[in-house]
């Protein structure tokens, strides 16, 4: 997890028995800190995901990022959130965010670093392969 995320993350455990509703917002901000690490630039946190998806983010993440969005903000707001009763989101919550951290962050880098230990002509060839690399005869 990213430090900037991490600490925010931190933030809301600390929080979350004294007061659900602030740790659904601090994980939805701690959500929106990942997201513009991941697609940065103007836009709200809804277009992002969805720049996201169009990139090939999985469904499975960005529901699990939808779910963390939705019950943060509606934390924020009067009567839009219920922590009443015996159980609340916010436990999901922290594991929602961890799956997102795990799926976009910790998997591609180990992904990344299996793919860069490859021989450069293997890597050269897959490039050439899916368009992203000249091929010298062009």
């Amino acid at each position: 997890m990213p430090d900037d995320v991490r600490r925010i993350f931190e933030e809301a455990r600390e929080v979350s028995a004294v007061s659900p509703r602030s740790a659904a917002a601090l994980l939805r901000l701690a959500l929106q800190v990942l997201i513009n690490d991941l697609e940065p630039g103007n836009g709200t946190l809804d277009v992002k995901i969805g720049r996201l998806v169009a990139r090939g983010l999985s469904q499975e993440v960005a529901r699990a990022m939808d779910v963390v969005r939705v019950i943060g903000n509606n934390a924020v707001h009067p009567g839009l959130i219920e922590m009443g009763g015996d159980v609340t989101p916010v436990p999901a919550m922290f594991t929602l965010l961890n799956l997102i951290v795990e799926q976009v962050i910790v998997r591609k880098a180990e992904v990344d670093r299996l793919f860069d230990s490859l021989p450069g002509g293997s890597r050269e060839a897959i490039a050439r392969r899916d368009g992203t690399v000249s091929s010298p005869e062009s």
